[in-house]
């Protein structure tokens, strides 16, 4: 789907003032897109004028990168318009601004990216703070700082630092957990190496997503007692109906990859069967 600078300033538009009328976008087909992944709504009709009015912000979001646009806030939006559209691009710069998914997905600030689900104690410097769930927020804790969890704290690692800024949209998945979202970065890679907690990687069902789990975090989980991959009782289902055919095709590098956990075994299985794969941020659009 082609996304020009205007669609881009209504979409800017939408979220800043909540609303927009249709006709403003010419490519009809942005907004049946924004519409089936519950970005907006139907508002007041007249005779003449249709409304659609924002339902969640970070759906808008999610449908950009679906379209390949790093795009994550109204500033990027704005960076977009201004490095693509406004100025001759660089082979840099386009790159940077239509990366894969998976090269795009932790802050480059050596540190750990954070949320949580509910008011969770950890300790910065021998000292105890608190953190509280605000949507569309993560804490940035830089290496400098000592950073301890409670030994009854799960730590949750994800792929994309949205994840971490929209965790309470996974909450159901993590219900009776005191959990801790912990954006995967490489500095996250070495802090794990240490902790005794529970780890629980929520990443994406894909080939590319397997292997970070199975090759680049289980061989760091040296002190974890327990670790899991978190994967929903009806992936099959989820993958066939809406898995990505172009995402499994770009990652066939991975094809041959093996696990001895039959859970994770059987994932790649039916990523293969269907040849497809679905990344984790679009699980919360599945209610």
């Amino acid at each position: 789907m082609k996304i020009n600078k205007q669609d881009l300033l209504n979409l800017k538009t939408l979220l800043e003032d909540g609303k927009i009328t249709q006709k403003k976008f010419k490519n009809k087909t942005i907004v049946d897109g924004l519409k089936q992944n519950g970005s907006v709504k139907k508002a007041r009709q007249t005779a003449s004028v249709r409304h659609i009015t924002i339902l969640k912000p970070e759906n808008v979001f999610l449908f950009l990168k679906q379209q390949g646009l790093n795009i994550t806030s109204i500033d990027g939006i704005d960076s977009y318009i201004n490095d693509i559209f406004d100025k001759k691009p660089s082979r840099d710069i386009i790159q940077k601004q239509t990366s894969n998914t998976k090269v795009k997905r932790s802050p480059s600030l050596k540190g750990l990216y954070v949320s949580s689900l509910e008011n969770l104690d950890i300790k910065i410097d021998d000292e105890v703070i608190t953190i509280s769930p605000t949507n569309g927020v993560g804490i940035f804790l830089f290496h400098t700082q000592k950073i301890e969890v409670f030994e009854d704290t799960i730590i949750v690692g994800v792929e994309n630092y949205q994840v971490v800024w929209f965790a309470q949209k996974y909450a159901k998945f993590f219900q009776d957990k005191k959990v801790l979202f912990v954006s995967i970065t490489p500095y996250m890679l070495e802090w794990i190496q240490n902790i005794k907690n529970e780890y629980i990687h929520f990443g994406d069902y894909d080939l590319a997503g397997v292997n970070i789990y199975l090759n680049k975090v289980l061989p760091r989980l040296k002190c974890s007692k327990r670790y899991s991959m978190f994967i929903p009782k009806n992936i099959e289902y989820l993958i066939k109906k809406y898995g990505d055919f172009k995402l499994h095709k770009k990652q066939l590098v991975y094809i041959n990859i093996q696990s001895s956990d039959t859970n994770i075994q059987n994932l790649i299985k039916t990523i293969k069967h269907y040849k497809k794969g679905l990344e984790q941020e679009g699980l919360y659009l599945l209610d």
